[in-house]
């Protein structure tokens, strides 16, 4: 620091420039401003940790908030914290809710359970009724403290005082009947003090069908509905409260299953009522995470089941400034505001509206831009990182995408860029015709709205449009920053809250409005009712047209996937073969099994082919006679200089590059259509895949091509340096082996199948 200055170097970035919580991520020295809704979950964690077993209720939180206000955070926060504060008792679990249904959701939860650790807490009921039995009988009381305090095991108790395992196992079946009201459960869960029934019941545990082990002994049917989803759930919670143990589940964005647009059935709804009531009543802790639409979603019963529901607020300006300090402690070691300034802390909380997830990207932008420029962070720095929306992976392209694929699924017609009107404001990014009479739905884009000048620019082409024709709609998406300073005025001119382009409900939401702002509209011009029907029909024509080709684009990717995966099982098979045959090779082999694996008669052609040009191919055998093993070494020297220099007299030498250039063209063409033997595949028919023969006929014809290129003058004069008793072939013959090789190889091979 110099004059009150902090130089900024290229040191670490302290923001997240996703600033998405993920529970994998979450150190334990992840920066965590106390707002009153952190302080809040926090203190009823506590109290839910601290309290004895006797006195511990159950308790289900519901932590809600709009997107990117900090939801997840607070959830792992939570989760975090219990595994913190007693992790020799707690059991802290977290679900990332899919996109699905209660069922999907359990397998999640049932995947955060160890067997070993389940068979524990069977085990301690266990243990608890070997107690009681010892103890009231007066033998062996002395056992029963440390059997309680899970310092014995109570199966090798049994079996040591030579006690009636069948009568202690069937009161553990009882008591987990009646703890967990299910007799399914009750049977399987004791069979896990039994040996050769781990695998069976953990199967069936985690949604499979039941073994036939288990279907003898009354457990018929899978894990496979909601109801019964929610109620396995509800079993662990039981299970897992039993003595002084904490059990707590985080359950995040549980809108996913709970929503408007994938309602679940009314016995999913008493059921996820009951797992509330169960959990309570365990000595549980649940927490809900989601959106707030989650909750319309419930019955009134089931809200009442909710203990607590904490709304997770904006971040205020102090919030951002400690938020802002904690992070450049935490990377740097120095709690600091600076590049910042209360003045741009301000803006930047403006602009967001408090919203989290925007002031950590705008921050890791802002810090970026500072240590670049060298300088601090300035209110019109704010401004332009803002505007130009650096942090955000969508534009107003990507909008416009999202745009058109909304209204081609809804079959709607559109015109780009239209004027409505005469006026030049009057432009709409998309209007949509409703009706023969000049009424339409404008669909308007802008970016980031950070002056009063961005919200005036608007409304003058909200009042243009609307002049324009008196049967109109407009939409406003705004793709950036929307400050709440400027939503009441905008939403005036546009009759209409405007949207604010999120990538995750986007399409939905804007489907949503666009339909009622339609609906409208033929309300309004609906006085030809044969128009209107004319023009429903046509739409819906549309849409019926665009789910076809839809479905077609579908059915051509999933036949593709599987001819890929047909060809790569077909490839598979013949490695392992290779495999095989190397691994089965005869004993005190030098080599492994041959390579090539053709077909005999596409091998017999490139033998043919290659014993031809070996004939050829004797210059090995004038240097080697040369330096021969004769006892006249002088003779030999002689024979072998008069052959070399007869060579080089018929200016043979192009010729022998002749022979080694056609040599390495046939081997390279051999490898070349044995690797594609090797990796082409056929369907269930037994014909060859379209893009298997494209590829083979590629091979072909250019092996075809190349040879055509070959001079193959003066080959003759090669057979005549053979000192083998060896008859070089004619070029005649030579050329009737080589010639049209290509497709004769390629004929084979679809003979051959």
């Amino acid at each position: 620091m110099s004059d009150g200055h902090v130089v900024l170097t290229s040191e670490a970035n302290p923001f997240s420039p996703t600033a998405i919580a993920r529970v994998t991520e979450f150190a334990p020295d992840t920066v965590t401003v106390p707002t009153p809704a952190i302080r809040e979950a926090l203190r009823l964690l506590d109290d839910y940790l601290v309290s004895p077993a006797s006195s511990r209720p159950g308790h289900v939180i519901a932590i809600v908030g709009d997107y990117g206000t900090g939801k997840t955070h607070l959830a792992v926060r939570l989760l975090q914290h219990a595994r913190e504060t007693a992790p020799a008792v707690t059991k802290a679990v977290y679900l990332d809710a899919p996109a699905g249904t209660f069922v999907a959701l359990y397998k999640r939860f049932i995947e955060q359970l160890e067997l070993d650790d389940v068979r524990d807490r069977v085990r301690e009921y266990y243990a608890d009724i070997v107690a009681d039995a010892l103890s009231s009988s007066g033998f062996g009381s002395d056992v029963a403290r440390p059997l309680r305090d899970g310092e014995i095991d109570p199966v090798g108790i049994v079996e040591r005082f030579g006690l009636m395992e069948s009568s202690f196992l069937q009161q553990v079946q009882h008591t987990l009947e009646r703890v967990t009201r299910n007799e399914a459960f009750g049977t399987a869960l004791t069979l896990l003090l039994r040996r050769g029934f781990d695998d069976a019941v953990w199967e069936w545990l985690t949604g499979h069908e039941p073994d036939q082990i288990l279907k003898d002994r009354g457990i018929d049917t899978a894990i496979s509905t909601e109801a019964a989803a929610l109620e396995a759930m509800g079993v662990f919670a039981l299970l897992y409260g039993h003595r002084d143990r904490r059990f707590v589940v985080v359950v995040d964005e549980l809108d996913k299953v709970l929503s408007a647009s994938s309602r679940p059935t009314e016995d999913a709804i008493e059921a996820f009522k009951k797992l509330l009531e169960v959990c309570a009543g365990a000595r549980a802790l649940l927490v809900l995470a989601g959106l707030p639409d989650y909750l319309d979603v419930l019955s009134g019963n089931a809200r009442q089941r909710i203990g607590r529901v904490i709304t997770v607020s904006s971040l205020s300006g102090e919030n951002t400034a400690e938020f802002i300090r904690e992070s450049q402690r935490r990377v740097h070691g120095e709690a600091r505001l600076e590049p910042f300034t209360p003045d741009t802390v301000g803006y930047l909380v403006k602009i967001t509206d408090g919203n989290a997830r925007k002031i950590v990207r705008l921050c890791y932008q802002l810090y970026r831009t500072a240590v670049e420029r060298d300088g601090p962070v300035t209110v019109p720095m704010v401004y332009e990182v803002a505007r130009n929306n650096q942090f955000d992976q969508a534009g107003i392209d990507d909008v416009r995408g999202a745009v058109r694929r909304v209204l081609t699924a809804q079959g709607s017609g559109y015109l780009r860029d239209h004027l409505v009107g005469q006026d030049e404001h009057s432009r709409a990014d998309y209007w949509v015709p409703v009706g023969a009479r000049g009424a339409g739905c404008a669909l308007v884009l802008a970016e980031s709205v950070l002056d009063p000048e961005d919200a005036e620019r608007l409304v003058r082409r909200a009042t243009a449009i609307r002049n324009a024709t008196a049967r109109t709609e407009v939409l406003l998406v705004v793709v950036g920053y929307l400050p709440a300073e400027f939503v009441g005025e905008l939403s005036a001119a546009f009759g209409g809250e405007p949207l604010v382009y999120d990538h995750w409900t986007f399409t939905e939401t804007l489907a949503s409005a666009l339909a009622t702002r339609i609906r409208n509209l033929e309300d309004v011009v609906g006085d030809d009712p044969i128009r209107a029907l004319h023009d429903r029909l046509d739409r819906m024509s549309r849409q019926q047209s665009n789910t076809q080709r839809l479905l077609d684009q579908i059915t051509t990717s999933l036949n593709d996937l599987r001819g890929s995966a047909d060809r790569k099982f077909g490839v598979l098979q013949r490695e392992l073969s290779e495999v095989s045959d190397t691994v089965h090779a005869p004993a005190g082999s030098d080599s492994p099994a041959p390579r090539l694996r053709l077909p005999e008669d596409v091998a017999r052609l490139f033998d043919e082919a290659l014993a031809a040009l070996d004939s050829l191919r004797r210059l090995d055998a004038v240097v080697r006679e040369a330096f021969g093993t004769e006892q006249d070494q002088a003779t030999a020297a002689r024979r072998g200089m008069r052959d070399w220099l007869r060579l080089r007299n018929q200016q043979a030498f192009q010729a022998v590059g002749v022979a080694v250039v056609l040599t390495g063209l046939v081997e390279a063409f051999r490898d070349g259509v044995n690797e594609w033997y090797r990796s082409s595949a056929t369907d269930e028919e037994g014909e060859l895949y379209d893009v298997d023969r494209e590829r083979l006929a590629a091979l072909c014809r250019t092996y075809d091509v190349l040879y055509e290129y070959v001079p193959l003058f003066g080959l003759d004069v090669l057979g005549e340096l053979t000192a083998a008793p060896v008859t070089p072939p004619r070029k005649a013959d030579l050329r009737e082996t080589l010639d049209g090789l290509g497709a004769r190889v390629q004929q084979a091979l679809l003979g051959s199948g």
